[in-house]
Formats: structure tokens, C-alpha cells, sequence
């Protein structure tokens, strides 16, 4: 089963997150980019990043910065989730797979997992 890493401050949409995700994917929440560089600095791995961009303790923009100049994680994709359009085009400058904006439509995020998850597979399959 993928893994799945959700970074959401806000608990009713990670609640929200995770019971679109979960049955189909394992899913892993952390509250902030802090906690989750540390759990993955600790050699956990996942499939894809879900990442809010106004985060405390490490927000989701310096979360992009330092996987983007990692050797070990730049791979991963992250769709990036923000209230806000504003940081729509640093996040894809970052190399965020993609963002959305805030509220979406379950079916609609959905359907950008299923494509990064698509997307990291066929660069895992180029890569060996």
C-alpha cells in the first residue's frame, strides 16, 4: 500500500484528509513541516507528501525548500494546500507537483493523489 505523509495544522481537515485517503492508502498525519522533517530525517519514507503552506514551527514553503535541496527526498511529490493563491507559484518554482487552493472538492484531490502517485512510479520505473 503507498504511504501517504498529510502536514495540516488544522485537525477537521486532517480528519477530513485522512478519510479520503485511508482504505486506499496508508496515511501518516503530522501537525507541522517540524515534526514531519524530523520523522522523515529519521529514515521513514512515503509515496507523496500532502503539505498545508501556512504551518507553525516550519511552514510548508520551507518544508518544499529543504526537500527540494535534498539528495534523499526531492522525489517525492507534494501537493501543496493553501487558503490562498499567493504562494501558487513559488510552490511550483519549488518543484511542488501541484497546489490547491482551499476548500476543494474531495473527488477533485483525489484525483491529484491518484496522478502524483501515478507520476512518482513512472520516475521510479525510468530510474532503474
Amino acid at each position: 500500500m503507498k504511504k501517504v505523509l498529510v502536514i495540516e495544522d488544522d485537525a477537521p481537515l486532517c480528519w477530513l484528509l485522512e478519510r479520503i485517503l485511508r482504505g486506499k492508502y496508508e496515511v501518516i498525519v503530522m501537525n507541522n513541516g517540524l515534526e514531519a522533517w524530523s520523522w522523515l530525517s529519521d529514515g521513514n519514507s512515503c509515496d507523496l507528501i500532502v503539505s498545508d503552506v501556512k504551518m507553525p514551527s516550519l511552514d510548508g514553503i520551507e518544508l518544499l525548500e529543504n526537500l527540494s535541496n535534498s539528495g534523499l527526498f526531492r522525489n517525492i511529490p507534494v501537493i501543496m494546500l493553501s487558503g490562498l493563491e499567493e504562494s501558487r507559484k513559488q510552490c511550483l518554482d519549488l518543484g511542488a507537483f501541484t497546489y490547491l487552493v482551499k476548500p476543494f472538492e474531495p473527488r477533485m484531490f483525489l484525483s491529484e493523489v491518484e496522478r502524483a502517485i501515478a507520476h512518482q512510479n513512472e520516475n521510479a520505473l525510468v530510474s532503474q
